[in-house]
């Protein structure tokens, strides 16, 4: 049996751990000057990339509607420099948009906006589009090889858009067996 004064230590260093561990996984406030890398929303939203010269880079989840300067300003220091930032800033942003922050020659900061790759969007669970899929990146998806991928952009151009998933199943090579395996990527 432990003595009394070694159990009531034990408890005192599991408090103080607990305690310390529970402050350290708090989100620091914004009036204390505190910043946040990650967003705690966890609503139906939009999942984006932050890249360039953002304090904080990476992938965040957003509420929908989020604009592209609304997105940038969350990484700022206290909004420092937001009100001379260039670029799409009233554009609102959908899944799978990467917001980049570079500064020009004259020390502007500009805001671009570009998709990221198939891959990083299957790795998000963000749906594909086919109509906007290129040669390389429908390789990536299951069962579509290289002959068959130069099929599907050849009928891509031919034919025009396919609008939807299902629209594959006009290509030669594609049935309703490999469109179950690629469609939950869309």
């Amino acid at each position: 049996m432990i003595p009394r004064s070694q159990r009531l230590a034990f408890w005192c260093l599991a408090l103080l751990l607990t305690l310390s561990l529970y402050m350290k996984g708090r989100s620091p406030s914004v009036k204390g000057g505190g910043r946040t890398a990650f967003s705690r929303y966890t609503g139906q939203g939009i999942t984006v990339r932050l890249a360039g010269k953002v304090p904080y880079p990476g992938v965040y989840r957003l509420p929908a509607g989020t604009v592209a300067g609304a997105a940038i300003k969350m990484t700022l220091a206290g909004g420092d420099g937001a009100a001379s930032v260039r670029g799409p800033v009233t554009r609102p942003l959908a899944s799978g948009d990467v917001v980049a922050l570079a500064e020009d020659g004259a020390g502007n900061t500009l805001i671009s906006l570009t998709k990221m790759g198939a891959k990083e969007r299957m790795l998000l669970k963000i749906p594909l589009d086919p109509d906007l899929l290129q040669e390389e990146e429908w390789i990536l998806l299951p069962g579509i090889g290289p002959a068959l991928s130069r099929r599907i952009m050849a009928d891509r151009q031919e034919n025009g858009a396919f609008g939807s998933v299902e629209g594959l199943l006009r290509i030669p090579g594609i049935g309703e067996g490999k469109l179950a395996a690629i469609r939950r990527f869309f």
